[in-house]
């Protein structure tokens, strides 16, 4: 049977998913990290809940793939979406590929210039903390998605990964005239930067709970974006690759 990794930040952002699918079992790893494990259909399924921010997703991904190997990875969750994309709340991002945004050498600009080594080796992007996404699984799920959902808009473009989120609509569109992303993040260059040093293919996809730079959080709409995270896990699980 294939194996399908579900990676994501909080269970706040799983929790309907899971909700809907009680016979994936819950159990604790030794450095407590949460995993669900079950069989939904013909396919074997894990949920990590990472935490949020990169290093407790290198932790969370690295300790799991220690253990098992997945035949390919989906990396979800809620995120913010950069108004000037044309993309709105509710809308489906997936990532075409992740840049951490804060990898390379200081010159005074918004933008790094890029390390004078690999961060993974042979991968030179990753100078600029740039990761591609798989382009099967990108090639794939891009036409799922566009054949497949109903009510809101498939975002396909950059995302980026932060560890600072954007503080204001002037910021961000800063961010955007240099990075021109579709969605903001604080885990998923991480993900894909251990899954490349395990070899597994990874793809990204969330949902767009807020605008980047609102920080009213009232006009965020959470339930819209985890109804749309639960709407993704099921589409993928559904269609395996």
């Amino acid at each position: 049977m294939p194996r399908l990794l579900i990676l994501c930040a909080t269970q706040f952002e799983m929790a309907l998913f899971l909700d809907r699918h009680p016979e994936l079992v819950k159990e604790k790893t030794p450095s407590q990290l949460t995993l669900y494990s079950g069989v939904l259909g013909q396919t074997v399924v894990d949920c990590v809940i990472s935490g949020p921010g990169v290093f407790n997703t290198v932790h969370a991904l690295t300790v799991y793939l220690t253990r098992k190997r997945p035949s390919r990875i989906l990396h979800t969750g809620i995120a913010g979406v950069f108004a000037p994309s044309g993309f709105g709340i509710g809308d489906i991002g997936i990532a075409g590929r992740e840049q951490y945004v804060h990898t390379g050498v200081g010159c005074g600009t918004p933008e790094y210039a890029p390390l004078p080594f690999d961060l993974i080796c042979d991968q030179p992007s990753t100078r600029r903390g740039i990761y591609p996404a798989d382009a099967t699984l990108l090639e794939s799920y891009c036409g799922l998605f566009s054949r497949k959902v109903g009510g809101g808009a498939i975002a396909l473009g950059n995302f980026i990964t932060v560890s600072s989120i954007t503080p204001s609509f002037a910021q961000a569109q800063k961010v955007y005239d240099h990075f021109s992303p579709v969605m903001e993040a604080m885990e998923g260059a991480a993900a894909f930067h251990v899954a490349a040093l395990y070899r597994v293919p990874v793809i990204e996809i969330r949902a767009a709970s807020n605008l980047v730079g609102e920080r009213d959080k009232d006009k965020w709409d959470f339930p819209l974006a985890c109804e749309r995270v639960c709407q993704i896990c099921r589409m993928v699980l559904a269609h395996p690759i």
